[in-house]
């Protein structure tokens, strides 16, 4: 472990990495003069902050909207060779381009307890090898990720991964990642480009133009393969205009199960599958206040479902809270068992009543 409390300790501690080591950095706020470059053959390293609260090391760049950004393009940029690099317990904001990049040659990499600000484009950014490969096995959890007001333009997304496989997305925020007036934002998180086999659960997004989406443009079933998207909450307020919460395209075998998306009437079909790669879908037990879509094309199996949902199902819809009211008869008792969910959004086991609940929520008298 180095130990460092000071920017350019900081900056020495990154060029000098060796494996098996982490960098632990003190509280305090580090205006970066460079990007942290993680570069070459390093396994298992990290930089952490020094304490569990990730607003005490706050990692600044030159601005999301500087085009005279420097050295200083990325937040932290991995690649060639970083295997099992983990980042947590801090923050990191106001960058030109991506807070964090995953570049051809990382692995398995870890970001936990991060918040992401006000990113120029993605957030956090996984290429292509460009031979049909990427950065697998990516982990993003407990960490938030939004935007003060909009973005700079409607390039952006939460996460962004291209030829991934087995990412693990859950307990995330995903706050405001939304692009000016009369500009679509793409998905928070968004896994294609021959992606496969992602599991995103538990998490927020609060005020996104889009949720999550498992490919994005037809590529004749290979733009995502498999995965699951279980026990998500998406609230959108009527005020703010958007576009799909949940979205299947051109991904086959995948599994929409348990989510609840809420869009205020915004738009009227919050999940939706499509184009005709995307078949052997399932969509089972997810609550909306709009309708499911199959279209273009798409096939799929869809199970006890309730559409139409009213904010009076909610604890504070408003808010983004769906958790179920004990008024919420729909959707109580009234799901399918399913042995790929056995928990809910708070991680409270499946079924507390006669059957299983519709939504992410499993209500319980004394949640």
């Amino acid at each position: 472990v180095v130990y460092v409390s000071t920017e350019p300790q900081l900056q020495a501690a990154v060029q000098a990495l060796a494996p098996n080591t982490t960098i632990m950095v003190a509280p305090g706020t580090y205006q970066l003069t460079s990007t942290l470059w993680i570069n070459g053959n390093l396994p298992n390293v990290g930089i952490r902050g020094d304490t569990n609260n990730r607003d005490d090391v706050v990692l600044v760049g030159a601005g999301m909207n500087n085009a005279a950004y420097g050295n200083i393009p990325f937040g932290i940029w991995t690649g060639n060779g970083v295997q099992g690099i983990t980042i947590a317990n801090l923050t990191i904001r106001d960058v030109y381009f991506h807070p964090i990049i995953f570049n051809p040659g990382t692995q398995s990499p870890i970001v936990y307890n991060v918040h992401l600000l006000n990113a120029g484009q993605q957030f956090i950014k996984s290429n292509p090898d460009g031979v049909g490969g990427g950065v697998n096995n990516g982990i993003v959890e407990y960490s938030v990720l939004e935007y003060t007001t909009t973005a700079k333009d409607y390039y952006t997304n939460g996460v962004d991964v291209h030829t991934g496989a087995n990412w693990t997305i859950s307990h995330n925020l995903f706050r405001n990642i939304v692009a000016p007036p009369g500009q679509l934002a793409g998905p928070a998180v968004l896994m294609w480009n021959g992606s496969s086999n992602t599991l995103t659960e538990g998490n927020t997004f609060l005020n996104c133009a889009r949720g999550i989406s498992y490919g994005l443009i037809e590529r004749g079933g290979t733009d995502h393969i498999g995965g699951v998207i279980r026990n998500n909450f998406f609230f959108r307020s009527a005020s703010q205009p958007g576009d799909v919460g949940i979205h299947v395209a051109d991904s086959a075998n995948t599994h929409v199960l348990n989510n609840t998306v809420f869009v205020s009437g915004t738009y009227g079909t919050p999940i939706e599958y499509r184009f005709a790669g995307a078949t052997g879908t399932v969509l089972a037990n997810n609550l909306l206040d709009g309708v499911i879509w199959a279209r273009d094309g798409a096939t799929g199996t869809e199970l006890t479902n309730l559409s139409g949902a009213a904010s009076t199902m909610f604890v504070d819809a408003v808010s983004g809270d769906l958790h179920l009211t004990a008024s919420s008869i729909a959707a109580i008792d009234y799901g399918t068992v399913l042995g790929e969910v056995t928990d809910d959004w708070d991680g409270m086991s499946r079924p507390q009543g006669a059957g299983y609940d519709v939504g992410a929520d499993e209500y319980s008298v004394s949640q």
